[in-house]
């Protein structure tokens, strides 16, 4: 007999890339906006995405 599917919420499924999405644009408008600090501040946080991809590609398995 098939093992049901475990049911998960919303929250659960989009919180990562929900949070995400808010660095990557945070540390694009700060960037844009401000000087100084703020484009250094700004490149980590647009490059938390890049990090997360190669992240769950190597957990997958499948990088390169």
């Amino acid at each position: 007999m098939m093992k049901l599917a475990h049911r998960q919420g919303l929250w659960t499924i989009f919180r990562w890339p929900l949070l995400i999405a808010v660095l990557s644009l945070t540390g694009l408008i700060g960037a844009l906006l401000w000087d100084g600090g703020w484009d250094w501040l700004g490149a980590a946080m647009i490059s938390v995405s890049a990090g997360a991809i190669a992240w769950a590609r190597l957990k997958a398995g499948r990088l390169g």
